[in-house]
């Protein structure tokens, strides 16, 4: 705390200002700072920053402070490292005249912020941020080589931000899905610079690094964002609630102690546990409740077994993790099996369909799909049907049935705050993958001629959320129309077979692709299948020609290869007749 002593030096600096000709107050006006004692008093940071995202002070409860502030809108930052709020604790500001005075505290949760006004006649609409937004800060060090290192922050492909390094700033950010672009201009990475997003004094979300290469990006889920919109997003089913269809992890690497920022599990998967508390957030409601629920006696497991429950002494010492099925079948695995475990890993899952689901076990209202209570310290912990040796039943749930695409978050708790190695293993009829499941599984896609028709066919090996495919036709391979649509087996491990008649062929030879689209509306295309249609020659081969006569290669030509023109198709057939068809192609 500073003293009397501090407030005696204030003044006289005040004064020795005004004696070399400088009017002070013109420039700022003084202020005092007191934060009060309580209960909660080590949990308690914050940070004092002005419109521009500079930052003016900081510090910790209690605290007493004399400042010279110039007018202009500010934003306090408040942080409480056990999750809880300020309790009792209070801020105050307030000038020496005692003309202004202004007090606030974090009623609840780990972090806040609240704003005033200095001065008279200042405005402000919501300091520091926009309504709705928070005032983050980003920092980018220079590592060896600064002029190579740029980037840019953008939201739905639009630029918020962009720079170079060093750089330290401030970003206002909504609940979004936000991505942060790095580039290198050497092309060998960034040299020991990298990048943080973390409240103003508080906790760290997110850091990286352009470990090699010149271009990376990394995914920011920013508060439960739900950023299941890529390439096979869509919602799953059955197979016990599974998660939605295999969207891709934002992060990778060891897990860490909150939810939105869950890493992918391969098999197998070893991370080390540490007594590293719950992470920035306490995410994990009360035993008893639907996301964390109590079982014995009365009132067993709704999937059978004998534990007790799920995490009933609450989010201790957290590792979160994210699995993705790759083929279904009936999942199992164990933590710490084989002798590994030393102390009790209590853990549940629940279904993942994207960044909500994180709040859907925050406000008790997502209910596990497997979870398990430990009933001894050793011999491994997860899903069997048969114990692993030196295992006990108190620390098994039953076999998980599961979908491929499905996708489960893993909450492990370290209770008995030890310091080792943990590796997950995975075994059943089931599998998991890193990354995502692709929405179909394409075994065959071909044309014949028959009669005057063409009859396209393929198959399937497996579909996950597949709601129909759209035919497309093209004379050039570059320039496509669409021809019908043909509805998707849903979701399915069984082999699925199609077909589709063009009953309108006019030229020699007709390319096909199949657009596959999901349930949510994301699409894939297959590769192109070329048609000699019926009655026509064989065709020896193919070649282009510019406008000048000169041979541009052979025909198809490779996407982005060519630039925008018109250009003539020759085609040699086995005759020896050539055939020439002009084409137009565009640039898209």
């Amino acid at each position: 705390m500073r003293s009397f002593h501090a407030r005696c030096c204030a003044l006289l600096f005040s004064f020795a200002l005004t004696l070399a000709g400088t009017n002070a107050s013109a420039q700022c006006t003084w202020y005092t700072i007191t934060v009060t004692d309580g209960n909660g008093a080590p949990d308690v940071t914050w940070e004092l920053i002005d419109q521009f995202g500079v930052t003016w002070t900081s510090g910790a409860a209690p605290w007493q402070e004399d400042i010279c502030l110039p007018d202009g809108c500010y934003t306090l930052l408040m942080f409480d490292s056990g999750g809880d709020g300020w309790d009792d604790i209070d801020f105050f500001i307030e000038d020496w005249t005692g003309d202004f005075v202004w007090d606030t505290n974090l009623p609840n949760g780990p972090h806040g912020t609240d704003g005033f006004a200095l001065g008279d006649g200042t405005i402000c609409g919501n300091p520091g941020c926009a309504p709705g937004t928070t005032p983050m800060q980003l920092i980018i060090t220079g590592g060896t080589q600064p002029a190579q290192v740029s980037w840019n922050v953008t939201l739905n492909g639009t630029v918020l931000l962009t720079g170079g390094a060093p750089f330290n700033d401030t970003l206002c950010l909504d609940t979004a899905c936000y991505q942060i672009h790095l580039f290198d201009a050497a092309n060998n990475g960034w040299n020991g610079a990298n990048y943080t997003l973390k409240y103003f004094g508080g906790p760290t979300l997110y850091t990286g690094t352009l470990a090699s290469g010149g271009l990376d990006s990394a995914l920011w889920v920013m508060w439960g964002a739900d950023c299941t919109t890529q390439p096979g997003g869509g919602q799953g089913g059955g197979g016990g609630g599974g998660g939605g269809g295999g969207s891709p992890c934002g992060n990778s690497g060891l897990p860490t102690g909150d939810c939105a920022t869950v890493v992918c599990a391969c098999d197998p998967f070893t991370f080390p546990i540490t007594p590293s508390g719950f992470g920035n957030f306490d995410e994990v409601p009360g035993a008893g409740s639907i996301s964390n629920p109590a079982f014995g006696g009365l009132s067993p497991a709704p999937w059978g077994g004998t534990d007790y429950g799920c995490l009933l002494g609450g989010e201790l010492n957290s590792s979160w993790m994210l699995i993705t099925i790759g083929t279904s079948g009936n999942l199992g695995f164990s933590f710490g099996a084989g002798g590994q475990q030393v102390g009790y890993y209590d853990w549940a899952m629940w279904p993942y369909t994207g960044g909500g689901t994180c709040n859907g076990i925050i406000n008790d209202a997502l209910p596990p799909a497997r979870c398990v209570w430990n009933a001894v310290p050793y011999g491994g912990t997860g899903l069997a049907s048969t114990i692993p040796p030196g295992g006990d039943p108190g620390n098994y749930a039953p076999l998980l049935p599961v979908l491929a695409g499905q996708q489960y978050i893993i909450c492990m708790s370290n209770y008995s705050f030890v310091n080792t190695n943990v590796t997950l293993d995975f075994f059943g009829t089931a599998t998991v993958q890193c990354g995502f499941v692709l929405p179909i599984e394409l075994v065959a896609f071909a044309g014949a001629c028959e009669g005057a028709e063409v009859v396209l066919r393929w198959n399937t090996a497996s579909e996950l959320n597949n709601d129909h495919f759209t035919i497309e036709r093209s004379v050039d391979g570059q320039r496509w129309a669409a021809l019908g649509t043909v509805l998707g087996a849903g979701t399915t491990q069984q082999s699925s077979y199609y077909a589709y008649t063009d009953r309108e062929v006019l030229d020699p030879l007709v390319y096909y692709r199949l657009q596959q689209t999901d349930r949510d509306g994301t699409s894939t295309t297959s590769d192109m299948v070329a048609v000699r249609t019926c009655g026509s020659k064989d065709v020896v081969r193919q070649w282009l020609v510019d406008a000048s006569g000169r041979a541009c290669g052979a025909w198809p030509a490779e996407p982005g290869s060519l630039a925008t023109g018109i250009y003539l198709v020759r085609t040699e057939f086995a005759d020896r007749s050539i055939s020439t068809t002009k084409v137009s192609v565009l640039l898209q």
